[in-house]
């Protein structure tokens, strides 16, 4: 593993374990979760391998014989690296794909929401003003059910729809 804790890592754990605690068990559970907030800002990447054979990857029902986890990276370039030695082994002379993965601190729902957002911005971007005016109306609307749009929009229905004229 690539990380490595610095002055300032443990001036941090120093200073919750300064502070007044009521017991010992809010004390330890203060330094766990210093350290665990210490971890996450460091641990970024991680580097995933399989093992492949010429013919192919090996049976899935070999999973745990050929599949492997390489700890926590903080640049990305450290992780290449481990991957990069990974790819070949000359002690056994195996051959493994592998992969440097971004890590994600958090829960399924936490990792798609970030992804949703970052698409949408994406998307965002590709549009064009009308487009963007539009998407921020209907949005306006959707965040304001029962009120009364702003009265320099004119003529707007609830649908997002801008009036072609007389209704």
């Amino acid at each position: 593993m690539a990380l490595s804790i610095g002055k300032r890592d443990i001036a941090k754990m120093v200073t919750v374990l300064n502070k007044d605690h009521a017991d010992m068990a809010t004390a330890a559970l203060a330094a766990l979760e210093a350290a665990l907030a210490i971890f996450e800002a460091k641990a970024k990447y991680t580097v995933v391998g399989q093992l492949h054979w010429k013919t192919g990857p090996i049976d899935a029902d070999e999973a745990a014989s050929n599949r492997v986890a390489l700890g926590w990276y903080a640049t990305v370039n450290q992780a290449d690296k481990d991957a990069y030695a990974l790819t070949y082994s000359p002690q056994t002379h195996e051959t493994f794909r592998a992969w440097t993965v971004p890590v994600h601190h958090g829960t399924p729902a936490a990792y798609y929401a970030a992804r949703k957002q970052v698409r949408e911005a994406a998307e965002a971007s590709l549009r064009s003003e009308p487009e963007r005016e539009l998407q921020r109306r209907q949005q306006w609307f959707k965040d304001h059910p029962d009120t009364e749009p702003p009265a320099d929009w004119g003529f707007i229905w609830k649908t997002g729809q801008a009036s072609g004229g007389d209704a």
